[in-house]
């Protein structure tokens, strides 16, 4: 499996390789690591390098993640790939500046979550769209301001269709 992974404003591509039950092999940038691990809901036991680790691992976004050790916590956000290059062609996530959400595929406008003016936070549904017989609920890519809804409830729309604009709270 390979995935982005966003740490402190630096982005790198890992992969995770499933070795046995509990045995993965993990690849960040040129370096390679053998980790067995375990997990007890939240809290993951890692045995990297012949270090045993415990690691708690609590969900704040769509793709953000607070991961604590040692009493220290930092935010990390996990990517698909390609999930990563759709977000950065509208600015990315945490990007500065306006936010434009397009549809990926054609559908219908089913329900708007928020409205012109709203503040809304990363991954917060701003409106949903039915495509191919799915309701895919279409959320905020960065913390902001709704600066625009370009459609409403009803209608359809077309691939590259502008949905919605996010600002900076600053900026909106």
């Amino acid at each position: 499996m390979d995935l982005i992974v966003d740490f402190e404003g630096r982005e790198e591509k890992v992969r995770v390789e499933k070795l046995g039950p509990s045995e993965y092999e993990v690849i960040v940038g040129e370096r390679t690591y053998r980790v067995d691990a375990s997990t007890d809901g939240d809290v993951w036991s890692l045995l990297l390098e012949g270090q045993q680790h415990e690691v708690a691992v609590a969900r704040e976004g769509a793709n953000a993640f607070r991961v604590g050790t040692r009493g220290e916590t930092e935010s990390v956000s996990v990517y698909d790939p390609l999930e990563f290059e759709v977000l950065a062609s509208t600015g990315g996530p945490g990007a500065h500046g306006a936010q434009r959400v397009e549809a990926m595929m054609p559908g219908r406008v089913v329900k708007m979550l928020a409205a012109e003016g709203d503040a809304v936070s990363v991954g917060q549904g701003v409106l949903v769209l039915e495509a191919m017989k799915m309701e895919n609920e279409i959320v905020a890519e960065a913390e902001g301001v709704v600066a625009q809804l370009a459609v409403e409830e009803g209608q359809a729309v077309e691939a590259g269709d502008l949905l919605f604009v996010v600002e900076d709270a600053a900026e909106a």
